[in-house]
């Protein structure tokens, strides 16, 4: 019960504050700054891989919903990387650290397997996210730039993020 109240109130935090970011900083067609893939990376080891879709559909549905984009553009990408979750953690953690009652963050994980982890599933995200916005593989070298600096730009603003918002676990 505890749990789903954090998670809520964490839904909520995060789905507000990407709104901000998307409503009042603009870099133009180049960059797009997203915070609320955090969420998704930040949830439990114990939710169930169902669960992680929902909450990621939610997240990327109430985005969509309430800033003017592409529908769906937010929810399709969240929830590819909301499903190859459970694979790229099961890459990174040891099969013990999966069973226990972790939050994949940087004072659990550490900050090479967190960047590892993040960064993969940022990849996909990110990916997912240019493909779908120009609907074709033929824009592919012209989309390349705003993929690397959109990645690196908001795989920074992340590691800030996390280190941030979770900083009570490194004490």
């Amino acid at each position: 019960m505890k749990q789903g109240v954090s998670n809520t109130i964490l839904f909520v935090s995060f789905l507000i504050a990407q709104l901000l970011i998307s409503n009042f900083i603009d870099f133009g067609p180049m960059l797009f700054l997203v915070i609320y893939p955090l969420f998704i990376l930040t949830l439990p080891v114990s939710i169930s891989p169902v669960s992680v879709l929902l909450w990621a559909f939610g997240m990327g549905l109430g985005t969509d919903l309430l800033y003017n984009g592409m529908a769906g553009l937010n929810s399709a990408s969240l929830v590819m990387m909301a499903f190859l979750r459970d694979p790229v953690l099961s890459l990174i953690i040891r099969k013990g650290e999966l069973e226990s009652e972790i939050r994949p963050g940087m004072a659990e994980m550490g900050f090479r397997r967190f960047l590892l982890y993040a960064g993969i599933l940022m990849a996909i995200h990110h990916i997912s996210v240019v493909f779908i916005e120009s609907f074709s593989l033929t824009y592919f070298i012209g989309n390349l730039p705003r993929l690397l600096l959109s990645f690196s730009v908001n795989m920074l603003l992340l590691i800030l993020l996390e280190f941030g918002i979770f900083y009570k676990n490194w004490r």
